[in-house]
């Protein structure tokens, strides 16, 4: 495999916008307001997003709904000016470290802003050895862990978060309410979002039917462009009109953790997965499937968590046969969620208040 070194890079602009995050529905909008403002510039306007699709399939992916795509090196833009709260990590060797100071270092890294951290937590694998590390480091107090629906780990919950860590719990497992609950606009908001790709996965339920033939460009073009705002999806029904873009943490798109994968990556070491392989069954309605063949390979995955979970707690069954559960899909959908956009000011765009923006400055070429 070889090695190479991506520069950041930024176009200056005048009189130009960035967007950090947006979602389908906003591109339906967009798309619609240039048919009505800007008719002669349609042709060029799909041009950018058969561009903008080429990545997304690259990265495992479908480009079935438009969604964000942005470039974290600062290079490439294609539909809107866009901006990532992610530094971009250029793919090279670095100085070698454990993974479990990895984790702390990560942890202590995001502790450090000194604000309450919204952490989602499903009890699964990778949001459970990220609550571990906080723990492990005593920061308890300054996490707000935020749950949706069935736990996945009752048993650590009653030991490590209940009465030690504040907590909301939405037990009707709706889209429209835990998406609510963050404060970005005062706390910290970090999940485990990125981590399935971040650690080797093809992709989520959205790229079934998509080849990967180099596993490492996959896994390069999705840390590049597709991966970094992941966690945003979890406040696009923040009742507020700002959020606060420095915020923004990722748990796994921190330096520390991405410098380790990146060797990881490097040596040759990534255990590559795919949440679409047939030997998931027809789990794309809940989530779950908890007998099918593929759970016993994913149980050879991701095995520096696995292993940083028992190092912590001893727990061979917690760490190493719990099964895979897409956690996301246990939420219902609910209610249409309220923000589909996201600028670099962090003003919260909404269907009610899209026509207060001018999209000629955050639209490319136009």
């Amino acid at each position: 495999m070889q090695i190479f070194v991506s520069q950041p890079f930024c176009i200056e602009r005048q009189n130009m916008n960035n967007l950090i995050f947006w979602s389908g529905d906003f591109s339906t909008k967009v798309k619609e307001w240039v048919d009505e403002k800007h008719p002669l510039f349609l042709q060029e306007w799909q041009q950018a997003i058969e561009e903008e699709e080429k990545y997304t399939i690259r990265s495992g992916h479908k480009p079935f709904n438009h969604g964000t795509l942005i470039d974290r090196a600062g290079e490439d833009h294609f539909t809107f000016y866009s901006k990532t709260c992610v530094d971009w990590i250029p793919f090279q060797e670095y100085p070698k470290t454990e993974f479990s100071d990895c984790m702390f270092e990560t942890a202590q890294l995001i502790a450090n802003k000194g604000k309450t951290i919204d952490f989602f937590w499903s009890g699964g694998l990778d949001s459970t050895a990220a609550l571990l590390a906080f723990d492990e480091i005593g920061v308890q107090k300054q996490l707000r862990v935020i749950m949706g629906g069935r736990m996945e780990s009752p048993e650590l919950f009653e030991k490590i978060v209940k009465g030690r860590m504040e907590y909301v719990w939405d037990e009707t497992s709706t889209q429209s309410v835990v998406y609510g609950l963050a404060r970005p606009d005062v706390h910290v908001l970090c999940s485990l979002g990125e981590c399935d790709p971040m650690f080797g996965c093809k992709s989520n339920f959205a790229g079934r039917g998509v080849g990967v033939t180099d596993q490492f460009d996959c896994w390069e073009t999705k840390r590049r462009y597709y991966s970094s705002h992941n966690t945003w999806r979890y406040v696009t029904n923040f009742s507020g009109d700002w959020v606060d873009p420095d915020n923004y943490m990722p748990f796994v798109m921190q330096p520390p953790i991405e410098k380790w994968l990146c060797n990881h990556v490097a040596a040759g070491d990534m255990v590559y997965y795919d949440l679409t392989h047939d030997g998931w069954g027809d789990w794309y309605a809940t989530g779950e499937a908890y007998g099918a063949p593929s759970q016993k390979y994913y149980k050879k995955c991701k095995m520096m968590i696995r292993d940083f979970i028992y190092q912590i707690t001893g727990d061979r069954d917690l760490a190493y046969e719990q099964p895979k559960v897409a956690s996301g899909l246990r939420l219902m959908s609910g209610e249409p969620l309220r923000v589909i956009a996201i600028t670099e000011e962090g003003k919260m765009v909404t269907h009610e208040n899209f026509d207060e923006f001018d999209w000629s400055t955050y639209i490319v070429g136009l």
